[in-house]
């Protein structure tokens, strides 16, 4: 049987809820190109499902590129 996802499982990872749903997108699209390429049958659980419990379960991390170069720029123009 297939497993029900909670999103109540997200809040003990820390991350965001809008960021854990982008990200599970994204997931979701790559598990179903590879599926798609092996020919393999639908599985027993949603992909969407596959990929939240993957967030959850801390197989996938959320890195963030650093914007520190975009806020020195506005913090010198704006003492000129």
């Amino acid at each position: 049987m297939a497993k029900t996802f909670y999103s109540e499982e997200l809040v003990d990872t820390g991350i965001n809820p809008y960021e854990a749903v982008m990200l599970a997108s994204r997931e979701s699209r790559r598990l179903n190109q590879s599926r798609l390429n092996s020919d393999l049958p639908d599985g027993v659980e949603k992909i969407t499902t596959v990929s939240l419990a993957r967030i959850a379960d801390g197989k996938i991390e959320i890195t963030r590129e650093s914007s520190e170069g975009s806020e020195s720029e506005d913090s010198e123009e704006s003492t000129s």
